[in-house]
């Protein structure tokens, strides 16, 4: 088990949790959940990813306008930390990956989510591109708007399941969904 502290955890494709935002002490561990998710363009797929089949998670891509100031918001709001760096055309694509130091989050086997360079923030995309389960919604919340995000709405329950989901707007437009299980 790893304890960084997490409140924050990511699904990938091969199904595993990992851990970010040291500062909201919560724990997880690696270990296989039921399903992975996937999205791309405007549909969204659920795949049951078996490891050793040749098949793997890509790093989520996300776009914006100043590649440099959309990684520090995923800093703050979810501890991530720059793993890599890219000079590329416009601006540099800048990885990024959960971990409460830059060494812990370039060991971290989960897959980067890497912000490319785009000429203008001003995007309609309503679809989240990236899943990120969280251990507490209203902490989550809170630092997603400390660091300049904003949220499409409250949380709300996902029927009577026990879960919860939010859906997160990063500073460059980007959405994100948030869910939080009992």
């Amino acid at each position: 088990m790893q304890q960084s502290g997490a409140g924050f955890q990511r699904q990938t494709g091969e199904n595993a949790q990992h851990e970010a935002a040291p500062r909201l002490g919560v724990q997880s561990e690696d270990r296989p959940q039921f399903a992975g998710e996937a999205r791309s363009g405007t549909a969204r797929r659920v795949f049951n990813f078996r490891p050793g089949r040749g098949v793997q998670n890509t790093p989520e891509q996300h776009g914006a306008k100043d590649t440099v100031a959309l990684a520090k918001f995923y800093q703050a709001a979810f501890g991530m930390q720059e793993v890599n760096r890219i000079g590329a055309g416009a601006g540099p694509e800048i990885f990024v990956n959960f971990g409460g130091t830059i060494n812990a989050a370039k060991a971290n086997k989960s897959e980067p989510i890497v912000i490319m360079h785009r000429d203008s923030d001003d995007l309609k995309d309503p679809i989240p591109h990236v899943i990120l389960n969280v251990k507490d919604m209203t902490a989550t919340v809170a630092a997603i708007k400390a660091a300049g995000g904003s949220m499409a709405g409250d949380p709300r329950p996902f029927g009577n399941t026990g879960v919860v989901i939010g859906m997160a707007i990063d500073p460059a437009g980007n959405r994100l969904e948030l869910i939080q299980r009992p």
